[in-house]
């Protein structure tokens, strides 16, 4: 984009409006990205508006800083690609086969009728339940065939910056221990009779 703007007339203003723009859809979309968890805080350990917000941006500045001070190191890049690359994958063909096997097909699809005003056309039943994981996990397979070994071996990483893509790492896997967890404390709550003694 910055290249069109600058062989268009006027580009320098439309550059700034589109940009403006574009910060303004980043910021609405990271708070919608940021409601479910302060929701979660909210609803699973008691905690007002206030609090769940408090606690939800200070652990997100905590987790900024290593992408602000470790930039040129490979931090972005390694926590890009975990995040974009790989979880959306992972956790989508994870919510497919929920929806569509383990919640079944049929109570999925009356949800998702439940107050709507227009009807879904059949055949994405098919999709939903068949095509959908199905191309999610040809995606993860073909990843694992081609690029697993490269990429968990920091073949393409300089030996520079190797031991801060590793921190990131094993920050990565710390914070997903610690959400499971939180989920885990919070099952536990809700079912105190499957404790085991």
């Amino acid at each position: 984009m910055p290249l069109i703007f600058e062989k268009m007339a006027y580009g320098t203003i439309f550059a700034a409006m589109w940009f403006f723009l574009l910060f303004i859809a980043g910021v609405t979309s990271s708070i919608s990205l940021a409601l479910p968890a302060i929701a979660f805080l909210e609803d699973e350990f008691n905690l007002s508006r206030r609090e769940a917000i408090i606690i939800f941006a200070t652990v997100t500045f905590i987790l900024c800083q290593p992408v602000i001070f470790f930039l040129g190191n490979g931090v972005l890049g390694e926590m890009d690609f975990w995040g974009t690359s790989v979880s959306l994958v992972v956790f989508g063909t994870i919510e497919a086969i929920l929806f569509g096997w383990v919640f079944g097909i049929d109570r999925a699809w009356t949800e998702l009728h439940q107050g709507s005003d227009i009807r879904i056309p059949g055949f994405y039943r098919w999709i939903i339940k068949y095509v959908t994981p199905l191309m999610l996990l040809t995606i993860i397979g073909v990843w694992v065939w081609q690029e697993w070994k490269s990429k968990l071996l920091m073949e393409e990483v300089e030996q520079a910056n190797r031991p801060f893509v590793l921190m990131t790492r094993i920050g990565l896997m710390g914070l997903f221990a610690f959400l499971l967890i939180m989920i885990w404390v919070v099952w536990k709550r809700r079912h105190p009779s499957e404790e085991t003694s």
